[in-house]
């Protein structure tokens, strides 16, 4: 794939944008750029094209499994962002006192227990969460 200053050509341009209709300054020449910048020339169709080809690019949270990585990285469907932005959850912090959070508690320990029953296992841990030390602690056990 070409870098966006690889592709277009001088004078291309966008029409979106109709002629500025405010007066313009002059800058004195202490503020003024001395060179111009460099900056791609396309036209609004080479501009989109450029940036839907980079977005097929990208694995995104609703593009699929991904196995590896971080949790981040894996299936996390858009439902469980909104139950994280519930109020009980949104903005919790560890350090906070115990009784300010014994909702969020209780979420974690009820779903330990399903999952344990699910699994026949006695017990489990979220923690820690995942990246290389999650892959530690399951090696561990």
């Amino acid at each position: 794939m070409k870098l966006i200053f690889e592709k277009g050509a001088e004078g291309r341009g966008l029409g979106l944008i109709s002629e500025c209709d405010v007066p313009g300054i002059r800058l004195s020449p202490a503020h003024a750029r001395r060179q111009k910048p460099r900056l791609p020339h396309l036209s609004e169709n080479e501009i989109s094209r450029h940036y839907t080809e980079l977005a097929k690019r990208a694995h995104g949270v609703n593009d699929g499994f991904y196995p590896l990585g971080s949790c981040t990285m894996k299936y996390n469907p858009k439902v469980n962002e909104e139950a994280a932005g519930l109020k009980g959850f949104k903005a919790i912090h560890p350090l906070q006192p115990e009784g300010t959070v014994q909702g969020a508690l209780e979420v974690l320990y009820l779903a330990e227990r399903y999952l344990c029953e699910i699994t026949g296992m006695d017990s489990m841990t979220f923690q820690p969460a995942a990246g290389a030390t999650g892959s530690l602690r399951a090696c561990c056990l």
